[in-house]
């Protein structure tokens, strides 16, 4: 799968543009004498800086030329370092990642360098996968110019973290995470609860309390205080403050501050679809169904993307928000209409692998294995945890065909990569009525103290919600799992089960 560019094509553009009309200083600025070869590097520099001006393909090998040339060295350090910046943004424009990345890295060094090369530096680190670098890009980007962080794709800092995880750059992420809590930074001007939890933790790892305290209070997320309430390496920042981690206060101020979204960006889907989710999380289905009519009614006039800024992007997670919805009403034919329309809709400019698994699932949760084989039968290259979903998906139509090859091929695959999504696992043995696995599993991951958040909160009490008859096996074969004295024993060592009014977060 490619790489996507982490800095949005149009704001890049923009910075090529501008960088593009920088002023090279004369010749008569290298001061002291130039050689001969100061002399033809300038030239060389000079010339190059013309056929950026006028938009000349010739212009990243004469930059190459005057790098190269023996007389670069001595021209003055402001002229060196726009070369080399301007090079490293030819490159990147180009596709040249690799050189890009070491052209910035270069441009960087200089004392002129300034929030667009470090932006340059971190975009190309990403796109070569030099997820440590990209990290301490952007954490001296953020440190330098807070202001700026608009011009950093939030998708790239959610999909950095993950990348740093994998790696255990554990410190490296907490001073990435710790300059952006500094900054002030939100997602659309909504905090990203999720990455504060995470950073309190490593605080309390750390034996630092009030640093903690102080991040952990910036949450606004009900579901991420439940994650924290339940979670006994909290206890110091949750028992002390209760009512600011209370679920059902935190969940009643995101839908007031999600209609005020709403209100404010009537040309964006993104709150319309957040408040959707916090309408399915509170089992109003009714109003997850009437704040996106309006929606649905302009794309059928074909007004949609002229309405929507983001259309292109959201309205996928508009209809499969809505066909959920239909799915808890037991409506069934209505919700897999609707994710029929969502599926049909491209994601990212291609296949939609995200709606064409869910379709999957939903067709295969409620008896139909034709169907769900073939919603799911070209997805082309997935994410590890995209793969993860398919196979559980695999592994429900051949459930529904009675077909064991097929089943141990799917389960064969979830055992080996159980590291990339576990809960896929964990309802793929209670599926197949592995129960004994299934515990060991559940064990393994309150253990483990990357996966143990994550079990606790699938082991919570929620609210009461309409289930496709598969959905019902798994869940009445969890809940024989979790009352097991094995389970129970490691539970009270890392955590504690309550009961909330919500319903059970997306899966």
């Amino acid at each position: 799968m490619k790489t996507r560019p982490l800095v949005a094509a149009a704001a890049m553009l923009l910075l090529i543009a501008c960088a593009a009309h920088a002023t090279v200083p004369p010749t008569q600025a290298v001061k002291d004498g130039p050689s001969a070869a100061v002399t033809d590097a300038m030239e060389l520099v000079q010339r190059a800086f013309e056929d950026v001006r006028h938009n000349n393909n010739d212009a990243g090998p004469e930059l190459d030329k005057a790098l190269h040339a023996q007389g670069f060295a001595g021209l003055p350090e402001e002229v060196r370092h726009e070369t080399i910046f301007m090079a490293s943004l030819i490159a990147w424009e180009t596709g040249k990642y690799d050189k890009a990345h070491g052209l910035a890295v270069q441009a960087t060094r200089f004392p002129e360098a300034d929030n667009v090369a470090w932006l340059t530096r971190f975009s190309s680190a990403f796109a070569i996968k030099n997820f440590g670098d990209a990290a301490y890009s952007l954490t001296m980007f953020t440190q330098r110019w807070p202001a700026k962080l608009g011009d950093v794709v939030p998708g790239a800092v959610m999909q950095l973290r993950y990348q740093l995880k994998l790696a255990h750059e554990d410190e490296t992420d907490r001073l990435m995470l710790d300059e952006l809590f500094d900054a002030g930074w939100q997602i659309e001007g909504v905090e990203p609860s999720n990455l504060w939890r995470d950073l309190a933790l490593k605080h309390l790892q750390r034996g630092e309390v009030a640093r903690a305290t102080k991040v952990a209070l910036r949450i606004t997320s009900g579901q991420v205080a439940l994650s924290m309430q339940v979670d006994k390496r909290f206890d110091a920042i949750t028992l002390p403050h209760r009512g600011a981690f209370d679920v059902d206060r935190l969940v009643a101020a995101e839908i007031t501050a999600t209609r005020a979204r709403m209100a404010a960006h009537p040309d964006q889907l993104q709150p319309i679809t957040d408040l959707q989710e916090l309408f399915l999380l509170t089992g109003q289905y009714p109003k997850v169904l009437s704040i996106s009519d309006a929606v649905v009614a302009r794309t059928e006039k074909r007004e949609g993307a002229k309405a929507y800024t983001d259309f292109s992007d959201r309205y996928n997670w508009v209809l499969d928000n809505r066909s959920r919805a239909f799915k808890r009403q037991a409506q069934w034919d209505k919700a897999i209409a609707t994710e029929v329309l969502a599926a049909r809709l491209p994601e990212h400019g291609g296949i939609n692998v995200s709606q064409s698994i869910n379709l999957g699932e939903l067709y295969a949760e409620l008896g139909q294995p034709d169907n769900a084989a073939t919603a799911i039968i070209q997805l082309g290259d997935l994410s590890p945890i995209g793969r993860m979903q398919l196979e559980g998906v695999k592994l429900r139509i051949a459930v529904d065909r009675h077909d064991e090859p097929a089943a141990s091929a799917a389960m064969a695959y979830l055992r080996a990569h159980r590291a990339e999504e576990p809960d896929t696992l964990q309802d793929a043995l209670l599926l197949r009525g592995n129960l004994d696995e299934a515990a060991a599993l559940l064990i393994d991951r309150l253990e483990d103290p990357e996966w143990r958040n994550d079990a606790l909160v699938d082991m919570q009490h929620y609210a009461d919600i309409i289930m496709t008859p598969m959905e019902k096996t798994i869940h009445d074969r969890w809940n024989t799992v979790v009352a097991r004295p094995d389970v129970q024993a490691a539970l009270q060592k890392v955590g504690r089960v309550e009961t909330f009014s919500i319903a059970p977060g997306l899966r």
